[in-house]
């Protein structure tokens, strides 16, 4: 995790109480876990998809504070980069228009035969409004990836022959082999290329509203996991 976001994070959470009153005279604490400029994440679609991510789980991760806890920053983590990314795409005009959308959900569904792919959405609990905009995000996120960083990497004469004597036994064709080398070089320039943008669009954590998502001791203090730097 990036040192503002670390600092943001482990500065003061421990100060904030659970369920703790506020001043009905002062002004309403807005709701967002997190927000860069443009956009925000509210409470109510972090639950959502801290719940997913503990529904993954074959236990109950609320009997371990630390791991529960790790896992919340590390989805602050996730979350941090996504709101950048979908930032920067909104700012350049990138997005997905209703056909695109209508055609993604449409090839995704096709993995699901019948009424299958109903039955996956209630057996995750997850409703299908959820799902459509997670998927239109996740839809703007590859676009903005594909055309600011991956169409963006630049290919030597050097680094095809390199490629394509290390994939011999694949016996890829022209095409395939620039797309797999493109993919690879944009991969291991991923981390520095999204440090950048986040300095270009910094984010704010609402450290109290984060703190209800977290697990306090006896002592009132925050037991926090390992996070994904």
């Amino acid at each position: 995790m990036p040192g503002l976001i670390r600092i943001l994070i482990l500065l003061g959470l421990i100060f904030f109480g659970l369920g703790s009153c506020s001043n009905p005279l002062e002004p309403v604490e807005p709701e967002f876990v997190l927000k860069t400029e443009s956009i925000m994440v509210f409470q109510e679609e972090f639950a959502q998809e801290l719940d997913l991510k503990l529904a993954a789980y074959p236990y109950d991760l609320n009997q371990n504070p630390l791991e529960y806890n790790g896992l919340v920053l590390d989805l602050v983590s996730s979350f941090s980069e996504e709101l950048v990314i979908l930032s920067a795409a909104k700012e350049k005009g990138i997005g997905v228009d209703p056909s695109e959308l209508e055609a993604a959900e449409t090839y995704f569904q096709e993995d699901y035969p019948e009424e299958s792919f109903d039955k996956m959405l209630f057996e995750n609990a997850i409703s299908y409004e959820f799902w459509k905009k997670r998927l239109e995000k996740n839809l703007i996120m590859e676009k903005f990836i594909q055309q600011e960083l991956t169409d963006k990497i630049e290919i030597t004469t050097q680094d095809l022959v390199e490629f394509y004597n290390k994939h011999l036994s694949q016996k890829l064709d022209e095409k395939e082999l620039l797309s797999k080398l493109r993919l690879g070089k944009s991969q291991d320039s991923y981390e520095d290329w999204i440090m950048e943008l986040k300095k270009i669009y910094p984010m704010e954590i609402n450290e109290k509203i984060l703190a209800r998502f977290l697990i306090k001791d006896d002592k009132g203090q925050t037991n926090k996991g390992q996070t994904n730097d």
